[in-house]
């Protein structure tokens, strides 16, 4: 417990600035798209004119921004340790290299994953809010409380799932850059499929995130039990 304190410590530096970018990009997603909706007079019943559409485009967009932002911070905090010269580091500590691994894993994705959550859920209060004192969709926002506690678990699964998977490939391929490299790639390929089922599937889509977090988790302690295999450089 200890270990983990101290990588949480370490890495909390990151949750203010992740929060309000976090935050900042839900509520500039969901006016984007409430405004377009709005303004959108060809059609009156444009996709854009309701409150679930929006909310979801919105939490994809942000989750493609965060995504490959959460990348970067975990190239810094995470496979920064084991690439190179640096996890040569690693042999030296009073702590197996396997449980290091996880400690930093689960230090760094509870980081993350708080910086989320308030974020996302600051955010789309906000919005809720303004949109019943001047309306941009046509639902009533406060119906909607359940759509935005479901998006908001969807968006903090994806992008886990993405920063991940991404930091394992960076890993195993001994380059932070090319873990970048991956999370652009996972984005453009789930970014569609994941706005449509967040739009219209919203339990599927749930089950899909927590499936694929589960995923992450197994993947996560076969690379610690790899990495704790190695042998030093």
């Amino acid at each position: 417990m200890e270990y983990f304190d101290f990588e949480f410590s370490h890495m909390k530096k990151m949750l203010l600035p992740l929060g309000l970018t976090t935050g900042g990009l839900q509520l500039l997603f969901l006016y984007f798209f409430a405004i377009v909706g709005r303004f959108d007079t060809e059609d009156g019943s444009s996709m854009l004119t309701h409150y679930n559409a929006v909310l979801a485009l919105a939490t994809i967009g942000t989750m493609c921004v965060l995504a490959i932002y959460g990348t970067v911070l975990a190239g810094r905090y995470l496979v920064h340790d084991y690439v190179g010269m640096n996890k040569s580091k690693t042999y030296l500590l009073p702590i197996s290299r396997k449980a290091l691994f996880y400690t930093k894993t689960k230090a760094f994705t509870a980081s993350l994953s708080l910086a989320m959550a308030v974020g996302l859920l600051v955010s789309n209060l906000t919005f809720m809010t303004t949109d019943v004192i001047v309306p941009l969709t046509k639902d009533q926002s406060f119906t909607h409380i359940l759509n935005i506690i479901v998006s908001t678990i969807v968006c903090i699964c994806l992008t886990l799932t993405v920063v991940l998977f991404s930091s394992f490939i960076g890993i195993k391929l001994d380059s932070a850059v090319k873990g970048i490299t991956a999370s652009i790639i996972f984005v453009v390929f789930l970014s569609n499929l994941a706005a449509i089922a967040l739009m219209s599937y919203e339990l599927v889509s749930l089950l899909i995130a927590v499936a694929l977090i589960v995923i992450a988790t197994m993947v996560c302690i076969s690379m610690g039990n790899e990495i704790d295999k190695s042998e030093a450089l």
